[in-house]
């Protein structure tokens, strides 16, 4: 027999401790434990943060980048709230600013820049589920780094859809948020 557990709320969400150190997205009111990352996927995901942080600095842009810090609210349905908790979120210095003494959790706004790093275990979601949920909320610019199938695939929004473009080896990844920046598919891999 099936037992039906609850749906959280968002407050019950940002309020859950189950006494591990297992992290967890919300996916239509459900808890969803977020697989520890290996080595490779942290190393790249830590690596494209501070090549953000660098970019945001040496342009003295009024942004702020975080790694594996911040919830988006992605959506509501009947009821049921999703909060995805991104590999780095790029967001502004306002938006930083207003999460100072709460949960970092944008449930009013949307990050400029998400990045998600593809596991075997997440490709569908990410590729699929993330991508439909970040065009919803029309998130201007995702990253998908596919460290398998060596590749970055960039999203950006234009007319209310994802525009998708792949970028391989050397070359340089084009950003509308970073349009300056120096990063390529290579590097992030080899980090």
């Amino acid at each position: 027999m099936i037992v039906a557990s609850p749906l959280l709320t968002l407050a019950e969400y940002l309020a859950y401790d189950d006494g591990t150190d297992t992290r967890y997205e919300l996916v239509n009111g459900e808890l969803l434990a977020m697989a520890q990352p290996t080595g490779i996927h942290g190393g790249m995901s830590e690596f494209v943060n501070d090549s953000f942080r660098v970019e945001i600095q040496r342009l003295q842009l009024p942004l702020i980048s975080k790694q594996d810090l911040i919830a988006v609210q992605t959506g509501q349905v009947r009821g049921k709230i999703t909060c995805r908790v991104p590999d780095v979120v790029v967001i502004t210095s306002e938006q930083w600013q207003e999460m100072r003494f709460r949960e970092a959790v944008l449930t009013d706004s949307v990050p400029l820049l998400v990045v998600e790093i593809v596991s075997d275990s997440t490709r569908n979601i990410d590729y699929r589920k993330k991508r439909a949920e970040y065009n919803a909320i029309e998130i201007p610019e995702y990253w998908i780094i596919d460290f398998s199938d060596r590749k970055v695939t960039v999203l950006l929004l234009e007319d209310g859809l994802y525009e998708e473009i792949v970028y391989r080896g050397d070359e340089l990844i084009k950003s509308l948020l970073f349009p300056e920046l120096k990063l390529t598919p290579s590097q992030i891999f080899n980090a």
